[in-house]
């Protein structure tokens, strides 16, 4: 009881400071118009917190508030850095010819980042004129159709599901993670400010993305947890099987030609050491089945954990309640 009356006092003390320091910078300024401008900075600031605080209702918020404020300021520098495409100047993206993505073609299908861009963003963009969300099968006609939508990215309320519940209850701060196609590195940054993981490793095959993402960890100071490879996964056999936990959000459907597809299966096939966690989404017998990669055993190879959502589904959106059930946990046996 004494403690919860010296944490009760320290946090009112805390508090307290917070509003003196607050009313000293008030009377600091010399003119209405400066404390108009001042409102608009620190509500803008607040909004972005309250903002990030309600993304994370359940895993993150034990954690200083200082790292969600962190992990928004990563997000705007990404943001005025990148297109709202976010595509790499070099990329060369092609639309997988499965069931999932009929009728998607470049003409119709546009990516946008799940994790600097939330599906409220997404319908700002498109209100304002920033994003275009129909397009027209017959020019000059009234006959559109819906663009479709796709991220390379993970997006906040996965990564939150991934660090706040998959890997809730598992000892990991003598683990090592390892995300192959970390690509902006969304999985290594929140993994950094929102667990005690104690080594997070990116590989990253398009050299544009490893700069981007070497610069944000150099300028967040995240160089003693965090490290970024540019290279091939195929090159790097130490790393799978040195790692602990695997995360791959389909890396390799939309980059690689079927054969290569099916290369880089069997090496992390015959790479991934016994009692490896692998987080994949979409599911991993689905990814090696649309490669054809006929030479894996799946049954063989992994055991799939069963993860169960920690929502009521009346809780989420229709696009939220899909974008969890993506996620799959597998064992290698």
């Amino acid at each position: 009881m004494m403690n919860d009356k010296n944490e009760f006092k320290e946090d009112k003390d805390k508090l307290d400071n917070a509003k003196s320091s607050f009313l000293k910078i008030i009377n600091s300024l010399d003119n209405s118009e400066q404390i108009k401008q001042f409102y608009e900075f620190v509500k803008n600031i607040l909004d972005k917190e309250i903002k990030d605080i309600d993304e994370f209702p359940n895993g993150f918020t034990k954690y200083n508030v200082n790292n969600v404020l962190t992990l928004e300021n990563i997000k705007d520098k990404l943001r005025n850095k990148l297109s709202i495409t976010t595509e790499a100047p070099d990329e060369n993206i092609v639309i997988p010819k499965t069931i999932e993505y009929e009728g998607y073609t470049k003409e119709t299908t546009v990516n946008v980042d799940a994790f600097l861009y939330s599906d409220k963003d997404v319908e700002e963009l498109g209100l304002n004129g920033q994003l275009k969300n129909y397009f027209c099968n017959d020019c000059g006609s009234k006959n559109i159709e819906s663009l479709n939508f796709i991220s390379h990215s993970t997006s906040m309320l996965q990564l939150q599901y991934i660090f706040g519940h998959v890997l809730n209850g598992i000892e990991i701060d003598d683990k090592i993670v390892l995300d192959i196609g970390s690509r902006l590195g969304c999985v290594l940054y929140v993994g950094y400010l929102f667990s005690p993981i104690k080594k997070l490793i990116g590989i990253e095959l398009n050299q544009f993305f490893a700069d981007l993402q070497k610069e944000i960890i150099q300028e967040f100071n995240m160089n003693d947890r965090v490290e970024i490879i540019q290279d091939d996964i195929t090159n790097h056999p130490q790393l799978l099987q040195t790692a602990d936990i695997i995360i791959m959000n389909n890396v390799f459907q939309f980059f690689h030609s079927l054969p290569v597809q099916q290369a880089i299966w069997s090496f992390i096939r015959a790479n991934t050491k016994p009692s490896t966690l692998i987080i994949t989404f979409p599911d991993l017998k689905g990814q090696l089945d649309d490669a054809n990669c006929t030479n894996i055993d799946f049954d063989k190879w992994v055991k799939e954990i069963t993860i169960k959502i920690p929502y009521k589904k009346s809780q989420l959106t229709e696009d939220e309640w899909k974008d969890l059930k993506l996620i799959h946990l597998y064992k290698v046996l």
